[in-house]
């Protein structure tokens, strides 16, 4: 046991993290169910709610199911409201997210407790190595991801992956079934947000001739194709409600039926799944059935977004250079010193998709006359100093002010074609996607397209 005074210290061996100690917590129940109980919280992600699958369960009936997490982040303690019914409260204010101090109160439903951060540590073991498969990391973060995957790969356990879109969610999933024992079977991708409600039941389960308009054969579906492999369920969160008892029913009895068929058929498939949203958030809602989110969480893998774990930038940069081709050490030296200097305090909203296509263009421009700009290569919009930056001189003409209205459309014209340039850069100029990550529709997407000529056709 360790004495720590920080929420948490990674231990070094030259300049590699070699472990990490996370600082214990206790929460003390001052009224609930059970008052005067005291709870040791000894992770970096901890759970309460109602639901028994949580770290820490409360029955109270004004408690949601996943009702709130306390996670361990580098500036302290943050708990973080999961939209449940009653909301979550510090010192009696309402919050989405806030950090605990020592002897903070906070309250869930009619359910109060007190954060007491103690001076003793859990030490958590991290991966000894950089890298996992393709995937690449130095930082503690990335190495604890490593650790999670090199352990569970080699068993046929469900695997969750999180993270924020462009963090190689797909890609982790690919390296643990190589990792696996079915590595040398089908490694099969289902998109769930990519394909029609109408089709993805038969793109999941098959089909037979004849059972709706234009199946002109019988036809295997992505579970069959999978047998003895692996079956990748990206974007899990968007699949429509009426699907998930179906897909639940797999999981639990290793059987499918395809449209049109009675005939019930064995399916021998490991699954994972991925999802940037909040699966949590969307079981508290409805949208998202609880028993298939503990089905598919038997593990969760979290990949932190890149603005996070900057000390990687360096190595991958290296990595995407090697991957354009061959390059001689000055013209590699010059990409990753150019892009490091254009790009040093940048959050890569992005993350690795982003830095990728970033990296892209500087190989091809280095030697060009080509001018180089941060703002234009990143294609930054959003940020205070960005709007200013794009908005002052437009406001004026002769020094006068411009109409409000004229100067309103070309600030909204300039946010927009800035936005969507990015959006359809980062996503590799998939509109589908592209309108998912935004939240907007893709017909409205395809209209700002055309409007700012965004893109041919």
């Amino acid at each position: 046991m360790s004495i720590i005074d920080s929420p948490t210290v990674v231990i070094y061996e030259g300049d590699e993290p070699q472990s990490l100690l996370i600082r214990k917590c206790k929460l003390l129940m001052v009224s609930g169910p059970q008052p005067g109980s005291e709870t040791i919280i000894n992770r970096d992600l901890f759970t309460i709610g109602a639901h028994k699958h949580n770290d820490l369960v409360v029955e109270d009936t004004t408690v949601s199911g996943n009702h709130c997490e306390i996670q361990l982040v580098s500036d302290g303690f943050l708990i973080r409201d999961l939209q449940s019914t009653n909301g979550t409260f510090i010192q009696g204010i309402r919050i989405s997210e806030g950090f605990l101090e020592e002897g903070s109160e906070f309250r869930l439903g009619k359910c109060k407790f007190i954060f007491c951060p103690l001076k003793e540590s859990t030490k958590v073991e991290i991966s000894q190595e950089d890298h996992y498969g393709k995937l690449i990391g130095k930082s503690a973060s990335m190495k604890r991801v490593f650790q999670i995957a090199e352990t569970y790969a080699p068993t046929d356990v469900t695997v969750l992956i999180t993270g924020p879109t462009g963090t190689g969610k797909e890609l982790m999933a690919s390296e643990i079934h190589a990792h696996s024992k079915r590595a040398a079977k089908p490694f099969i991708v289902v998109d769930c947000s990519a394909l029609s409600r109408g089709l993805i039941e038969s793109e999941l389960f098959g089909h037979t001739r004849g059972s709706f308009t234009g199946a002109m054969s019988d036809r295997k579906g992505a579970f069959e194709s999978a047998h003895g492999g692996t079956i990748f369920l990206d974007e899990i969160g968007d699949l429509s409600k009426d699907l998930q008892p179906k897909l639940l029913r797999v999981l639990e009895n290793k059987e499918i039926r395809r449209v049109g068929s009675n005939d019930i058929r064995k399916v021998d498939v490991r699954v994972l799944a991925a999802t940037h949203r909040r699966l949590e958030m969307d079981v508290n809602s409805g949208r998202f059935r609880e028993d298939l989110y503990f089905r598919l969480s038997v593990v969760k893998l979290h990949i932190p977004p890149l603005g996070d774990r900057k000390e990687d930038i360096p190595r991958m940069i290296e990595r995407f250079v090697d991957a354009l081709g061959d390059a001689s050490p000055d013209k590699r030296k010059a990409v990753a010193d150019r892009v490091l200097s254009m790009f040093p305090d940048y959050d890569w909203p992005g993350n690795v998709r982003e830095l990728r296509n970033v990296v892209e263009r500087t190989f091809h421009a280095i030697n060009s006359a080509i001018e180089f700009d941060p703002f234009l290569m990143a294609e930054r919009v959003g940020s205070s100093a960005d709007v200013a930056g794009a908005s002052s001189e437009p406001l004026f003409v002769d020094g006068a002010l411009r109409p409000f209205k004229e100067a309103k459309e070309q600030l909204i014209n300039q946010f927009e074609r800035g936005y969507i340039a990015r959006l359809l850069d980062t996503n590799s100029g998939n509109i589908s996607q592209s309108a998912r990550e935004a939240q907007i529709e893709r017909a409205y997407l395809q209209r700002l397209i055309k409007k700012h000529a965004l893109k041919d056709g």
